[in-house]
């Protein structure tokens, strides 16, 4: 496997073996384990984590259920150069989300699709991001983060803070 593109980034197969390590990882399985819900023999998972062998969205697919990730994610963690992005998407799958409002939306637009130029896209997709980012920036974790500490006093495992931000193991 080459690890490394002609620009000198890593190459697209090492990009995809270092997502599906990290989803692995992120999910606290071994590659055993992901190989027998895939129902495939472990050498030949080792291989695929590897980023080895041909690109093959149904065993992306099958990944995605096995470690209950989201198989879209994967793929764009790619285009992004960013193997975090899919373990960032494991449980909120945005790109599930995305791909499943896309779907409907195509269907009901049928050929008028083809009038929505680049711009609009890209000035709803802005609005959007924007629209998410401040919601979670005006967030008010006060109340999770003291439920969470004082869980910890009394020896409870920290629960109250949502998943992406809470300290050590989840």
């Amino acid at each position: 496997m080459d690890d490394e593109a002609s620009d000198g980034a890593p190459s697209q197969n090492a990009l995809l073996g270092a997502a599906l390590r990290a989803v692995r990882r992120a999910r606290g399985m071994r590659a055993g384990e992901v190989a027998l819900a895939m129902g495939l023999p472990l050498r030949t998972y080792q291989h695929f984590e590897e980023g080895a062998g041909p690109f093959d969205l149904d065993r992306i697919r099958l990944f995605a259920d096995a470690t209950d990730s989201d198989p879209f994610a994967i793929v764009v963690s790619i285009w992004l150069r960013s193997p975090e992005f899919a373990v960032r998407s494991i449980d909120s799958k945005p790109m599930v989300v995305m791909m499943l409002a896309l779907r409907h939306f195509q269907e009901e637009m049928g050929e008028d699709l083809v009038l929505i130029e680049p711009r609009i896209w890209w000035g709803a997709f802005r609005r959007l991001f924007q629209d998410l980012d401040e919601h979670v920036r005006k967030r008010d974790l006060t109340a999770e983060t003291w439920l969470d500490e004082q869980a910890g006093r009394l020896g409870l495992r920290s629960s109250f803070l949502p998943k992406g931000r809470r300290r050590g193991p989840s």
